[in-house]
């Protein structure tokens, strides 16, 4: 297919056509008017072929009126493309010859935001959009690799790559998916397996991806690191198990381990409590002691007679005789020892209960009491935990293992189906070496030597040889040029259905015998190279005519006219 005309027209408040630029078959120059080059570069070049990418679907609209490099909006031109609802339409054809039979398409997109885009009228959203292009320009109904991948080889805007680099036209993609666009554009498998490897290879990176996570979340660089732990961590346990049976020989024991902390603390408590009523039995039979010491030791009758007689001239006459007093003296002596007989004798009956209580315990169970005595229990607890903990780290030690080898496992299982699809078919190399007849005549001529395409065995799918470092950009832009048109021979070659054009931005660091080369490789041959240059560039070259020209913009005269 090929472009015959850009127009660019207002649709409110009715239509209105405010520019169109025809294309022919070979050169298209955008020029400036050729008075200033400083203004020459700011006139509005590159927005026609930013128009034209628009047109072929490029997403970015704004770029019409957002300059990226200065941060900077023109407002004005924004104000108007959102007033005036301003459209982008691009006539492409497949024949220039006879205007009868040829195809064609009127591809149209709004401007402005949440504008719409339009093939022969009708609306289609932005995906079917591009299924559509994709047929149109590609014949490639499987919709894979998608249009917007495949046209970036036929619009270069803004090639600022190093030398080689130009082979990376998209953004932010992976090695396998250019492997998949090259074998599509260069015949190099049959598509249907093309686009399975790359299904496979897109899985492969995938799964590779969720592997390599696992292996950052779980802090592990190698799965020999957990194997080893596994392994010395069941030596462990097994080593734990031992210290255990050599502490423990009870079957019954084991059987009944929760029962432990129970007779454990049942004892301690029977031990307590004994020795507790011991304390207290104790201080009764001292106060008891006392007693008995105080009531021997009684103070003599008639010192206690004297006493009282004095008392009595000191007072006056008592409430009681001397003798009553002396008999509640008596007995409140013997109350005391009678209470404290008392208690004594309930303490020992406390005593003797628990001591019942704590040897039927024992004679129940004994062997834990034993090993309770022995203070084994303790040493039996502490290793108890520490298994728990070996067996809680061995668990989850597995449990990433055994994660690890399942991610492990699909991915084997994608690298031996990506084996066998890749067998069932080879690489083509006669459309490389096709292509390679051209690439390297027309390197020679617009660069002085020959360059030649390569399949590469890994990483990215091709490679350029004899690209030299610290080439000029105008090498580069020539090589560039050389490698495109070359690709437009080898497309007619293999009858295949690609686009018939060429859109490059400015080319002004291209010498005069490379861009003489250019024009002469362009006019012979079926394909068009749209390309925005200096008109300072191109005047007096005898090669290049008025016709070839398509348009001229100024600062007076851009593209929205405004």
């Amino acid at each position: 297919m090929y472009i015959k005309r850009l127009t660019i027209k207002e649709t409110k408040p009715s239509e209105k056509i405010v520019r169109e630029i025809p294309f022919q078959l070979g050169l298209n120059f955008i020029v400036d008017a050729g008075i200033d080059q400083e203004k020459g570069n700011s006139v509005g070049k590159t927005t026609v072929l930013r128009l034209i990418d628009i047109a072929l679907g490029a997403k970015d609209r704004k770029y019409i009126y957002y300059n990226e490099e200065t941060q900077k909006t023109n407002n004005t031109l924004k104000s108007y493309i959102e007033e005036k609802k301003v459209q982008v339409e691009l006539l492409v054809v497949d024949s220039f010859e006879d205007d009868e039979k040829m195809n064609n398409y009127l591809l149209a997109v709004d401007l402005f935001p949440r504008g719409k885009r339009f093939i022969d009228g009708l609306e289609l959203n932005q995906n079917d959009y591009w299924k559509k292009l994709n047929v149109i320009f590609f014949s490639n109904i499987v919709n894979s690799p998608s249009f917007r991948q495949l046209i970036h080889m036929f619009v270069r805007i803004d090639q600022r790559s190093d030398n080689n680099k130009f082979l990376k036209f998209l953004t932010r993609t992976n090695d396998a998916t250019y492997e998949n666009i090259y074998s599509y554009l260069f015949d190099l498998q049959e598509q249907e397996i093309s686009n399975r490897v790359l299904e496979l290879k897109q899985s492969f990176d995938e799964k590779d991806k969720e592997l390599k996570n696992y292996m950052k979340l779980n802090d592990f660089k190698s799965i020999d690191i957990i194997n080893q732990k596994v392994i010395l961590l069941e030596s462990k346990i097994k080593k734990l198990n031992a210290k255990m049976e050599i502490l423990v020989e009870s079957k019954k024991f084991k059987e009944n381990e929760e029962k432990i902390s129970e007779i454990k603390i049942q004892y301690a408590q029977y031990k307590d409590n004994i020795d507790e009523l011991l304390f207290k039995k104790q201080r009764i039979v001292d106060i008891l002691n006392d007693a008995k010491s105080d009531k021997a030791n009684m103070i003599d009758k008639d010192i206690l007679k004297t006493l009282y007689d004095e008392t009595s001239e000191i007072m006056g006459e008592l409430n009681k005789e001397f003798e009553d007093l002396l008999r509640f003296n008596k007995e409140l002596m013997q109350n005391k020892l009678n209470y404290f007989s008392l208690q004594l004798e309930k303490t020992n009956k406390k005593i003797k209960s628990i001591e019942i209580k704590k040897n039927q315990l024992f004679e129940k169970h004994r062997n834990v009491i034993m090993l309770i005595e022995e203070n084994k229990i303790d040493e039996y607890t502490f290793l108890k935990n520490k298994l728990s903990e070996y067996s809680e780290e061995l668990g989850k030690d597995k449990n990433v293992r055994d994660t690890y080898n399942n991610i492990k496992e699909k991915l084997d299982e994608l690298v031996n189906e990506l084996d066998n699809v890749e067998g069932k078919d080879d690489i083509q190399q006669d459309s490389i070496s096709i292509f390679n007849e051209f690439f390297s005549k027309y390197s020679e001529e617009t660069n002085g030597e020959p360059f030649m395409l390569f399949k590469t065995t890994s990483g990215f799918p091709f490679g350029i040889d004899y690209v030299k470092k610290g080439l000029s950009t105008g090498t580069r832009k020539s090589i560039i040029v050389a490698f495109d048109l070359a690709y437009q021979q080898l497309a007619k070659k293999l009858e295949k259905n690609v686009p018939n054009f060429i859109i490059h931005d400015v080319i002004e660091t291209i010498d005069q015998v490379a861009l003489s080369a250019i024009a002469n490789i362009v006019n012979s041959m079926e394909s068009q190279y749209i390309v925005a240059v200096l008109k300072e560039k191109i005047d007096g070259n005898e090669f290049i005519t008025k016709s070839d020209i398509a348009v001229t913009l100024s600062e007076g005269d851009r593209p929205f006219k405004i």
